[in-house]
């Protein structure tokens, strides 16, 4: 299964890549969509919108499920299917949104790190995450014990 955002029509779309078939598509709520990630195990599909992350259930018709701010300037997410946390980066807020995502596809904001304006591609890593700042060419590094 692959999962991307059609963002001209504010869709994610989940494309069997065996059959070559799309066999989801769904409507977030998002007025433009951004990056995706996605929680095989439990079903769940993370829409990055211009300032929020929505759940949706793709084992339900791509239902809502919940939602978390993360300030303007969203583009990337990642998500650590190990800890259940979601990375959102958000390059006009300059920060780094981390949440716990819970049995229902509920978020609980565990950290917001500062991060650098400009900044808004993350990568989620096993207690830790890999934030690029393409302004002043460098990787920020975030761990567990500093968010």
């Amino acid at each position: 299964m692959f999962d991307t955002n059609l963002e001209e029509s504010g869709e994610t779309v989940a494309i069997d890549v065996r059959k070559r078939k799309i066999v989801g598509r769904w409507k977030s709520g998002c007025d433009e969509t951004q990056g995706v990630a996605v929680d095989r195990e439990r079903g769940f599909v993370f829409v990055a919108c211009s300032s929020r992350v929505v759940a949706l259930d793709a084992n339900h018709g791509g239902a809502v499920l919940g939602s978390i701010d993360t300030g303007d300037g969203l583009d990337n997410i990642d998500y650590s299917d190990s800890e259940h946390l979601l990375y959102a980066a958000a390059s006009v807020a300059a920060t780094l949104t981390v949440a716990r995502v819970g049995d229902k596809g509920d978020f609980g904001s565990v950290a917001v790190v500062p991060t650098a304006k400009g900044a808004r591609s993350v990568v989620a890593g096993e207690k830790r995450a890999y934030v690029i700042d393409p302004i002043d060419g460098q990787i920020l590094f975030v761990t567990q014990t500093n968010p």
